[in-house]
């Protein structure tokens, strides 16, 4: 690592700085790898002249520059370890959903970021799958999916369909305040589209899935998440612009469109959860661009050429 960073562009921090913002349960330098190899494989073809190669030839060690692993941690640390980190979060939280945030109790971005050590930023955090949504696929698993060995596998030995049909669900970042239980669910894109469904539910898209694990509230994965207060928690997807302005072009953009201005929508695809204010929940989904972060920050994002 050139300078003691993993990246000076993409990621201009130590391995130990990446470090403090994973939960780390065991093998700490597990966390890192993944970056710090992407880095050595990119430090060979980053300062050559590349015009000429082919794509194959620059596919694998180039990984980096279309990586949302690397672009939402080198964007976010970015926010996070400057001085008046409150305010610059507060300014792109306010480009998201203008200047009054919506969660009950809370009444400003200040509030909700209450004191600046209170704040805490997480990658690649697996959340729990909702007990309520497991117990319900276990009891429809038969109306949702098609594929008789896939069925097969639902199934314990004794024929009974098992009660692990879902594993936790990844989350790019989140943004906590252990002080106020506001926090921030961040689902990074940069050419790639949200997955649509999971093994034994072919019908649950992967903003559906986010949307869900932010309702639910987190006592099972201890200090600090569990101080996340579900109510309190808003979803911001990161995308190029040039997705935003074309949505036709990515499935998150038909749903993160329909889900904004039609509840019913979020109901549709979450129909094991009963008496939700879907209108509220809706209020709190954001979509916000790599070019607005950068806007807002400027040097947040440095590899955008615009």
């Amino acid at each position: 690592m050139a300078n003691g960073v993993i990246d000076p562009l993409y990621l201009p921090f130590s391995e130990q700085d990446l470090l403090q913002h994973f939960i780390l349960k065991t093998e700490p330098g597990r966390y890192a790898s993944y970056y710090v190899k992407s880095a050595e494989r990119y430090a060979r073809l980053r300062d050559r002249c590349r015009q000429g190669l082919s794509v194959t030839d620059m596919k694998h060690d180039c990984q980096i520059e279309k990586d949302e692993r690397f672009w939402i941690a080198g964007c976010l640390l970015r926010y996070y370890h400057r001085p008046g980190r409150v305010a610059a979060i507060s300014a792109l939280l306010t480009r998201c959903f203008g200047p009054v945030p919506p969660v009950p109790g809370l009444t400003s971005w200040g509030e909700c970021l209450s004191e600046d050590e209170d704040n805490l930023l997480y990658f690649e955090v697996n959340v729990p799958a909702p007990e309520e949504y497991v117990a319900w696929l276990k009891k429809h698993v038969g109306e949702r999916q098609i594929v008789p060995y896939i069925l097969d596998a639902a199934r314990s030995a004794g024929g009974e369909y098992r009660g692990d049909l879902e594993g936790p669900t990844h989350v790019d970042a989140v943004l906590l305040n252990r002080a106020t239980g506001f926090a921030v669910f961040f689902e990074a894109k940069v050419l790639s589209d949200i997955s649509v469904g999971v093994t034994f539910d072919p019908l649950r898209n992967q903003l559906a899935r986010i949307v869900d694990v932010m309702l639910e509230p987190n006592e099972r994965m201890g200090v600090p998440l569990s101080y996340r207060d579900p109510r309190r928690t808003l979803l911001v997807l990161v995308t190029p612009e040039l997705f935003r302005r074309a949505p036709h072009a990515r499935l998150y953009g038909w749903l993160m469109q329909e889900y904004r201005s039609s509840p019913s929508a979020l109901a549709r695809d979450l129909p094991h959860r009963k008496d939700v204010d879907f209108a509220e929940v809706s209020r709190r989904l954001g979509w916000v661009t790599w070019e607005e972060c950068n806007k807002v920050l400027p040097g947040a994002c440095p590899w955008l050429r615009c």
